[in-house]
């Protein structure tokens, strides 16, 4: 007999401390439906910090990984403890994550190694909150979502086996707990090995589990009242977008929004789940609402910024076009070196491409274009994007820096600047 799901989401900065964690289990007492399924993100900036580790390892920075590696250990071990968490088995468990990570098989290709690494937050971070949920007298499983969310072997950015994954999910929940905590962000590929569904990929992941349990509301707790028409710390005057339909909210995922993953909407959409999103530190607002809405609610610009660009530039190396084929290749490196395109604008006789940077997949794609091409970048830069641009928006967007890049249609307009 079908179960009827709700899904809650909580994002790093909504478990980040002991505090934080105290408030995410009063949010499941007081506003939680049985049967609930809870995904989790890592504590805080532990991916970043993961991150950080295995870059290190790679570059043969040893003492600054093992620092790394430590100050993550001892800031889950301190939450514990003040939680009053840390028994001997919950001890054990955290300590073989960070065991496991300092002895990822060195001669594994740097992707995989990548995705088993700074997944381990994730896997932290749901062990300590459904060891607190018991604490606080919940009937509270903890799954391992990597048994359960089956993914192709494109590590770093997976792609879901959906038919494969809703019969193990409901398998596994077929006899469901009060509370079941999991995580977001990891599957597993066909050979067991851990992948990852890409940065801020743990809201995808709750949309594939709201998906497969056929779930009406799946309800994302985080430290905004909702979505907003603009970050509001960058930019003046953003405002709450009270009501945002699917379309609308892929279009703003799509560009960059940092309050949504690009492919959350997409199985939401299909099974006519809602998406809430709500604050934690003031639960009883209203917040946002993406569903099957006519019109974004209130209709207005909405901007969107992201720092710490590559303008990468492509050309062939007699100065001929750059053919569909040679396209082709050269986003097949980028996607196997794990970088997401953010724009891309053609010249005469080469093409560029805005990517993020990171220090590793960059210099290792520029390394493979320049084989057969010259490619060039230049760091440093900043993407401003506003959808919906009224003139005045798209005055103040075309005056926001030097000027390296300019895509404009009428639904978006974007730059890449060099920041003044």
């Amino acid at each position: 007999m079908p179960h009827n799901w709700s899904v809650f989401k909580f994002g790093g900065a909504s478990v980040k401390d002991s505090e934080a964690l105290r408030n995410a289990v009063r949010l499941v007492r007081d506003y939680g439906t049985a049967p609930l399924l809870v995904v989790v993100s890592a504590m805080g900036k532990t991916t970043n910090a993961l991150e950080r580790f295995i870059q290190a390892r790679e570059l043969g920075q040893h003492e600054e990984a093992q620092r790394e590696l430590l100050e993550i250990a001892q800031f889950h071990d301190d939450i514990a403890q003040e939680l009053g968490l840390l028994d001997p088995e919950l001890r054990d468990q955290l300590q073989a994550l960070w065991t496991q990570a300092d002895q990822v098989n060195s001669e594994q290709a740097y992707n995989p190694r990548y995705d088993a690494t700074v997944s381990l937050g994730e896997i932290a971070s749901s062990l300590l909150f459904a060891a607190a949920l018991r604490a606080d007298g919940r009937d509270a499983h903890w799954l391992d979502a990597r048994r359960v969310l089956r993914t192709d072997a494109t590590y770093r950015r997976a792609s879901v086996d959906w038919s494969q994954t809703q019969a193990a999910v409901l398998d596994a929940l077929s006899n469901p707990a009060e509370v079941t905590v999991t995580q977001g962000f990891i599957g597993s590929a066909p050979d067991q090995s851990t992948t990852t569904l890409g940065r801020e990929g743990s809201d995808y992941s709750a949309a594939v589990f709201a998906q497969s349990l056929q779930a009406k509301v799946l309800c994302i707790w985080k430290d905004v009242p909702g979505m907003l028409s603009a970050d509001p710390k960058v930019f003046e005057g953003a405002v709450l977008l009270e009501e945002v339909p699917y379309r609308e909210a892929i279009e703003l995922a799509f560009y960059g929004a940092s309050i949504i993953h690009p492919k959350t909407i997409q199985p939401l959409a299909q099974g006519g789940t809602v998406l809430q999103i709500r604050s934690f530190v003031n639960p009883e607002a209203a917040g946002t609402e993406v569903g099957p809405f006519a019109a974004l609610r209130p209709e207005v610009p909405c901007w969107i910024r992201h720092e710490n660009q590559v303008l990468i530039e492509v050309a062939s190396r007699d100065f001929t076009f750059l053919s569909e084929g040679n396209l082709s290749e050269v986003y097949r490196i980028f996607a196997e070196e794990g970088l997401l395109v953010r724009a891309a604008q053609h010249r005469a006789l080469s093409t560029q491409f805005a990517v993020h940077n990171d220090r590793i997949a960059v210099p290792r794609a520029l390394e493979r274009l320049n084989v057969g091409y010259r490619a060039s970048a230049e760091f440093g830069l900043r993407m401003t994007t506003v959808r919906r641009p009224d003139a005045e928006a798209l005055a103040d967007l075309l005056s926001s820096g030097s000027l390296r890049m300019v895509l404009r249609n009428n639904e978006v307009a974007q730059v890449l600047t060099a920041p003044d």
